[in-house]
């Protein structure tokens, strides 16, 4: 689905916090490779999604108080 599916699925199903998986780890496509996950903040923003975007490979602790980093990463790391 595209990011924008991904946010309208998440109100869909009455989610509290959404968490995109599976994007950003290769480059495999014609679009750039932050592309989708931009894409979702935006989209996130305008339907008042609290979307989180952890670093690639960081870890999470699901019981602890999620977060939004406070600056997006995928806008300084270059692939």
């Amino acid at each position: 689905m595209t990011p924008e599916q991904a946010v309208q699925a998440h109100l869909d199903i009455k989610g509290k916090i959404m968490m995109l998986m599976h994007w950003g780890g290769f480059t495999l496509a014609f679009h750039d490779w932050n592309e989708p996950i931009e894409r979702a903040v935006n989209e996130a923003k305008k339907a008042d999604v609290n979307l989180i975007a952890p670093m690639i490979g960081e870890t999470l602790l699901l019981n602890s108080d999620l977060y939004t980093p406070p600056s997006p990463w995928w806008e300084m790391v270059a692939f």
